[in-house]
């Protein structure tokens, strides 16, 4: 029997393989806050505009600037697509890189008020934005024939795929009240929909000269929705020429859901049959939760003849450790082991700034960019975290804003960026020599170009 097999079986392909890729190595980006933004002209200034925002963008950014407009208008921000691109360098072993790349809508913000007082001293609006996305397929394949004179030939094959599919769904329901020609108050009350599926799959075959086949299958599959409500708050004052936001969130409140997990882990070895491995589970209707944490924000704009000036803050607690989904031990078919596969989620607190500038060309014409920080929330030492990139992004936007009769365009781009270095995958290139191959970091990049073109009405 070949040496891999054993080298494999003594070591546990499953704890180095599949927790090396559940744990570490999936890449939702649900531990970053700042990774999305909304409305037209908040995404060309990067969302920092907690203490200028002037639109209904508001909605989200501080419900309490909502009662403070002359003329809130729709917003739809449909017209908005974004390429991204993943990169693993030699992410399955020397001179093999695991590749993602997509084109595809950017996830959407449409809000819109309703008059219920004729004052317009209160204001009532809905909003539905897209909180977290992030859709990848990670695959790769290697065939190895080996022949030498003289020698029987051998075949092997060895494989991984990740594949994540995730999005967060806000809808909210705003009331702002303008208390005086300077301040308004308000908050939005939020129902949030999480839908995660995430699957994963190592696979190493060989074919022996005597015909026999020797193999390792390691899967697992999540698939997770969860319901939950929070709100958030806003105030904001208007001191021409300065504009001052504060904002605060809530925890969520966990209303229901429901998930599934399978796992499977199989190691045949027709040289030592009784040492083959046969462990499989699936579980159905596991109840779902997902905690997040208190949020403080800070914004101010200067708005002045020729250039408009916004800064933003928003410090976001830590989440102490829980359980997404209560995943049962099993035992283990082929050893009477008990298997233990317990999802933990625990993020650190993280602290983002944005500044985003204007510059007026004339009455019609205006010219816009921005940078903002977007840290990682997640926690290198928590396994099985379920919110798994540890990247730092940066965004930067550029772009302009333009009044044509009762509408505003806004045309722009935005490129968000991060790269990040973790353990390798196994080296399916050399599988014999799977053990030793994971031990270098590699390089992670991610790369998001958004086009955006906007329209308020």
């Amino acid at each position: 029997m070949n040496s891999v097999f054993r080298k494999l079986q003594r070591t546990q392909l499953l704890t180095v393989s599949v927790l090396l890729i559940i744990s570490s190595q999936a890449f939702s980006q649900d531990s970053h806050y700042w990774n999305i933004q909304y409305g037209t002209k908040a995404t060309l200034l990067g969302g920092a505009v907690i203490g200028s925002v002037s639109d209904l963008s508001a909605t989200y950014y501080n419900p309490g600037a909502i009662s403070l407009f002359n003329d809130p208008k729709l917003i739809l921000s449909a017209k908005v697509y974004q390429y991204e691109s993943l990169s693993v360098q030699e992410g399955g072993g020397a001179n093999v890189d695991l590749k993602y790349s997509s084109i595809s809508p950017s996830p959407t913000f449409v809000a819109f008020n309703v008059n219920i007082d004729s004052t317009r001293r209160n204001t009532l609006a809905f909003s539905v934005l897209t909180r977290q996305s992030m859709k990848f397929n990670l695959s790769t394949n290697v065939n190895v024939t080996t022949a030498f004179p003289g020698a029987p030939t051998t075949s092997k094959t060895s494989g991984v795929s990740l594949l994540q599919d995730f999005d967060e769904v806000w809808t909210g329901a705003s009331f702002s009240r303008k208390m005086s020609s300077i301040i308004g108050i308000g908050a939005t009350t939020y129902v949030a929909y999480r839908n995660q599926k995430t699957s994963m799959e190592a696979v190493v075959e060989e074919l022996q000269p005597d015909t026999d086949v020797a193999s390792i299958l390691v899967y697992r599959n999540l698939k997770f929705y969860n319901y939950r409500a929070l709100i958030k708050a806003g105030v904001a004052l208007n001191l021409n020429p300065v504009t001052l936001g504060l904002t605060v969130t809530t925890p969520s409140l966990n209303v229901f859901g429901s998930g599934t997990f399978g796992y499977n882990y199989f190691l045949s070895n027709p040289d030592t049959v009784s040492e083959n491995v046969f462990e499989s589970n699936t579980q159905y209707d596991l109840k779902t939760t997902y905690n997040t944490s208190w949020a403080i924000g800070l914004g101010a704009a200067y708005w002045g003849d020729n250039f408009n000036l916004h800064v933003s803050t928003e410090w976001y607690a830590a989440v102490k450790e829980f359980h997404p989904m209560n995943v049962e031990p099993f035992v283990a078919q082929s050893s009477g082991e008990v298997i233990q596969n317990q999802l933990n989620q625990q993020l650190k607190s993280v602290f983002n700034a944005g500044v985003g500038l204007e510059y007026i060309l004339n009455e019609r014409v205006t010219l816009a960019g921005s940078f903002i920080t977007d840290f990682s929330a997640n926690i290198d030492s928590v396994s099985s975290n379920i919110s798994l990139t540890n990247w730092n992004i940066y965004h930067i936007s550029a772009g302009s804003n333009f009044k044509v009769a009762n509408a505003e365009i806004t045309l722009g781009l935005s490129a968000s960026f991060a790269r990040d270095q973790m353990k390798q995958f196994p080296d399916f290139e050399d599988p014999g020599d799977l053990i030793n191959a994971i031990e270098p970091t590699i390089e992670v990049q991610f790369l998001r170009i958004k086009v955006l073109f906007g329209f308020i009405f």
